[in-house]
């Protein structure tokens, strides 16, 4: 259905009566201080619609060539002064004279900004912590999706990578983890549509973002304080990501297509043992072992002779064999126009992704289509509607775990170097590390692991002009999601089975509604008055199907039908409604003191009939003070003092956590029963967060240096946890609202202007957050949740803290294992009571770095972002250490203990790991989870660089262009990290098989018609 809808609109596309762009004129003018009406130079004009561009000479005058005739956006800016913005009309032959007045400003003072539900505020009048990325930030950014778009970008937002692959999700973070049962992701809104996170995937780290094409994206707003995202508070009490989308303008058709190439590569390693180092440790492991050797049993299994010399033996580096390049390449195309009655926009996109494995094991394709049509009703009824449609295709393979199939654990760990994965006859090796159908590239090979996801995000806003003052406007979105996913394993990959194949299907959807009222008065000139009312209903219903056959004798077909037999079929169906009231108050005085005042209230199906509806209310306020009469210091520009307090909240549980459940299942007397599975909680309610933010905004030196500085405590009270019960009771856990967990932190952002010249600039941007997590209470007199654990849930420790022995290292004199018991002796067999509690997964500091640098119309852009102070256990190389066969890491091979004396990194080899085998006092094996394993997450990454050169009119021109672009640009290229795997970033808790992100090299065109 995609695919022909697709095509009917391409076919529009191409046979469209697009104007003729052959004949041309100028467009000339002077730029002038509005306050003196001196010559400005060096002031930048650029037509958007274009990206035609010059800059104003030392007379302040400027002329734009051979413009093609039309009606465009001209755009005029400069440090200091506020963005010049009109629309100018250019006929054949004509010379159009445009002059330009710019009038002194901080920048971004006047700059809009969306605050909820359409509401518009200027950056002067925020009072609430707000981060912003328009499309001038994003448009040269290689990226998947929008939650790429922002990684490094917004001071206090932590955005990691939850899966390498290609089309792989992230994981959003705004001002730390308060929630410690429930949902500790952001609430998404596009275009009004709280969009829908209930679906999940089973193959792959989808992400709904994947659904926008990000060329598509207008701005990205993030509400991070209380203040800011109340507006949505019984949803918001983990921020609220804002994202608007392209809508057209008026004007004549501009059109634009675009064309990107590029190869995708694993460049990184794990530093694994070679044949010598490897068998060098089997054999010194096993030396005086007798029931199991070198010779006697690990050759013979992986198919050598017992005899056979080390220098005989293969080695193979697994490592090559599996990374192996993927191509990219993506086409798309945009179009806006339209009267003074009519606006369209439409754009669409093909992207082709190959993840850099061998047999094109993974792979991401997303076809995409996007339009804004905007329509005039009468004088006072204006509607527009959006569509955006997406289809995701793939193919992937299996992460996050240790199990054989897994090509980051089978393949680089469990096999070692003189393992192969075929034979001289090109058939699969028998003689790998397990069995003859573990062979990693049988896997690869004979499994098919695929998804297919459709996903329809639309709605319509009607807007009607009740008064010069007052405006009412609805919204009517739909997010429907429907995936399929499939996996196949062929008669080779499940023998016994005789073939095996699964199904899975999952729709969602998702139906917002909403209404509001929009006032907006001044008063005696000094009193500017805004007010926001609103009613909210949303509704989502999930269902899914999932089934499972076995026995097909021809790998050709995969159907159903062609099986022998069920093997599995399940499902179920749920869904939940939540309706809200809201509001929120303006006011200004003299553009000087800020009052907001924000409320709503809000019920939810998923919580009891007692504390269904909840209140979560804000109050922020803001002083201007460089707008003071007494206020005269000339390099500063602008000087914000803000302050808020306010309530949010979080939903994001189980539809049905606080009703009595009854579980289907068991029989007696052959008869299917049913018993009581889950108490009842009817006061169960929102967990809240209660969060303070004070903050300072400035620009200083003519708007060449701005930035803002935010200090803010949240705490999470009545944190919606699973209290134990006895066993007595016949229930595991009961959820209640009990506990409370405190975020505070730091943010700081700066940009800055370094250099400003007629024909060059170089600018620079930095943001930082230091932030701190701590559980403060639990339910009822519990310390911690789960106490015997490494990484429990403790009052007075961050949410994902460990609690470990700690590594004492190496006995030089034997050569085994030594961690610190409580008291700070040494000890070889380290207990409970011996651990102490170390840093964990949550960073400390976290932000990013870039720098830009323009030359006529050349341009570079590098992006550095960076995570510090967060530690996790690689689980993955944990394994790869103990000598029974496997591969091993390089450093526990080479760095090893052999003789008295020596100060080794790693002990002494020891048949299958285990120190009580070898004849003495023994010892608890080294790879136990203890701070020996725990390494730290710390990076400086050069996220993304890209390079472009815009050609100047005259070549464009005589191709019947109105502008061209090439650019080349990468990602993830250069790293710099004390991590002990590939990739710090997906380095969770524990790192288990996980995919590392991968890096890229494109080549792209931009072409404006």
């Amino acid at each position: 259905m995609i695919k022909r809808i697709l095509s009917i609109l391409s076919l529009f596309v191409l046979f469209a009566p697009w104007p003729a762009f052959s004949q041309t004129g100028d467009i000339t003018g002077v730029v002038t201080e509005a306050e003196t009406g001196e010559p400005l130079p060096g002031v930048n004009i650029l037509l958007t619609d274009t990206n035609q561009g010059t800059a104003a000479n030392p007379d302040g005058q400027y002329t734009l060539e051979e413009v093609p005739v039309g009606t465009y956006t001209l755009r005029a800016t400069f440090v200091g002064f506020r963005a010049f913005t009109t629309e100018v009309t250019v006929e054949a032959g004509e010379t159009v004279e445009q002059n330009i007045q710019m009038r002194t400003g901080a920048v971004g003072l006047d700059e809009v900004v969306v605050t909820g539900y359409g509401q518009q505020q200027t950056t002067g009048e925020l009072t609430g912590s707000i981060s912003t990325v328009s499309s001038d930030d994003i448009q040269n950014v290689p990226a998947q999706n929008a939650g790429s778009l922002l990684q490094g970008r917004a001071a206090g937002v932590t955005i990691s990578t939850t899966s390498g692959q290609p089309g792989g999700g992230f994981e959003f973070d705004i001002r730390g983890q308060g929630s410690i049962n429930a949902g500790n992701q952001p609430l998404y809104i596009v275009d009004g549509i709280q969009l829908s996170q209930g679906q999940g995937s089973e193959l792959t780290d989808r992400d709904p973002l994947n659904s926008i094409d990000p060329s598509n994206i207008e701005s990205i707003q993030v509400l991070k304080d209380a203040a800011a995202a109340s507006i949505y508070g019984a949803q918001a009490a983990n921020g609220v990501v804002l994202i608007e989308t392209k809508s057209g303008e008026q004007g004549d058709v501009q059109a634009r297509v675009s064309f990107e190439g590029g190869v995708r590569f694993q460049s990184r390693r794990f530093d694994m043992a070679n044949r010598n180092q490897w068998a060098e440790l089997q054999q010194d492991a096993f030396e005086n072992y007798s029931t199991f050797g070198f010779r006697e049993n690990i050759l013979p299994a992986f198919g050598y002779e017992s005899d056979t010399p080390v220098g005989q033996l293969r080695d193979y580096e697994w490592q090559d064999w599996l990374f192996n390049p993927g191509a990219h390449k993506s086409v798309g195309f945009s179009a806006n126009g339209g009267s003074e009655s009519t606006q369209f926009y439409l754009a669409g996109n093909y992207t082709s992704t190959g993840g850099a494995l061998i047999s094109q094991a993974s792979d991401y394709r997303n076809y995409n289509f996007n339009t804004t049509l905007t329509q005039q009703i009468t004088n006072n009824l204006d509607i527009q509607a959006k569509l955006n449609l997406s289809n995701e295709q793939g193919r992937n393979v299996c992460q996050d775990g240790f199990f054989i199939n897994c090509p980051f654990y089978q393949s680089i760990g469990e096999e070692p170097p003189i393992s192969f994965p075929y034979s001289n006859n090109g058939t699969y090796n028998p003689d790998t590390e397990q069995s003859s159908t573990t062979n990693p590239a049988l896997f690869l090979n004979e499994e098919d692991r695929s998804y297919n996801t459709t996903q329809i995000l639309a709605n319509v806003q009607p807007t009607y002009q009740l008064a010069p003052w007052l405006t009412a406007k609805g919204t009517f979105g739909i997010d429907w999601q429907e995936a399929e996913e499939s996996d196949y394993e062929s008669p080779t990959r499940a023998p016994s089975e005789g073939g095996t194949f699964s199904r899975r299907f999952n729709d969602v959807t998702n139906l917002t509604l909403n209404g509001t009222l929009n006032a907006d008065r001044t008063f005696a000139d000094v009193h500017d008055v805004s007010l926001l009312l609103g009613s909210e209903y949303r509704r989502e219903y999930e269902d899914e199907e999932e089934n499972g056959f076995q026995g097909f004798n021809n790998s050709l077909l995969r159907v159903p039908a062609a099986a022998s037999s069920v093997s599995f079929f399940q499902g179920f169906n749920t869904a939940f409604r939540t309706l809200s009231y809201f509001g929120r108050a303006n006011y200004t005085y003299d553009r000087r003191y800020i009052l907001t005042l924000t409320g709503r209230y809000q019920g939810t199906s998923r919580f009891g009939d007692d504390k269904r509806w909840g209140f979560f209310p804000s109050v922020s306020a803001g002083w201007r003070i460089s707008e003071e009469n007494f206020f005269d210091i000339d390099v500063v520009e602008q000087l914000k003092l803000r302050a808020s307090y306010g309530v949010t909240g979080n939903s994001d549980i189980g539809n049905f956590a606080a009703r009595g459940l009854y579980n289907i299942g068991g029989s007696y007397t052959d008869q299917v029963g049913i018993r009581p599975g889950q108490l009842a909680n009817q006061s169960l309610s929102w967990e809240e967060n209660r969060e303070y933010n004070l903050g300072l905004d400035w620009s200083l030196w003519s708007g060449r240096f701005s930035g803002s500085l935010s200090v803010y405590r949240s705490v999470n009270d009545q944190l919606l946890l699973n209290r134990p019960l006895p066993s007595s009771s016949g229930f595991g856990a009961i959820t209640e609202n009990t506990g409370k967990v405190r975020n505070q932190g730091v943010e700081f952002e700066l940009s800055t202007v370094n250099v400003q010249t007629e024909s060059f600039r170089w600018s620079t941007r930095f943001n930082i957050s230091v932030k701190n997590n701590e559980v403060l209470e639990l339910t009822g007199d519990q310390d911690a949740l789960n106490p015997g654990s490494t990484v429990p849930v403790e009052v007075g420790h961050p949410i994902q803290g460990w609690n470990v022995p700690i590594w004492a290292g190496v006995n030089p004199a034997d050569g085994r294992p030594m961690w610190y018991d409580k008291d700070g002796n040494l000890t070889y067999r380290p207990t409970q009571a011996d651990r102490k509690h170390v840093n964990g997964s949550l960073e400390d500091v976290v932000g990013g770095i870039g720098t830009t640098f323009n030359y006529e119309g050349l341009s570079l852009d590098l992006f550095f972002d960076y995570s510090f102070g967060a530690q996790s256990l690689p689980n993955t190389q944990q394994t790869y250490t103990d000598p029974f066969g496997e591969n091993v890491l390089e450093f526990v091979a080479e760095e090893r203990w052999r003789n008295p004396g020596d100060v080794a990194r790693y002990p002494r080899a020891a048949p299958f790991g285990a120190y009580d085998l070898i004849p003495g006092d023994g010892a608890s094996s080294p790879d136990i989870t203890s701070t020996n394993w725990l390494y730290k997450n710390n990076y400086i990454r050069l996220k993304t660089v890209r390079i472009g050169y815009s050609f100047p009119g005259g070549l464009p021109d005589k191709l019947g262009l109105s502008g061209a672009r090439v650019y080349a640009s990468a990602s993830n290229l250069l790293q710099w990290t004390p991590y002990l795997g590939i990739d710090p970033e997906v380095g969770d808790t524990f790192e288990a098989s996980s995919y590392p992100a991968e890096q890229q090299i494109n080549i792209g065109l931009e072409l404006n018609l």
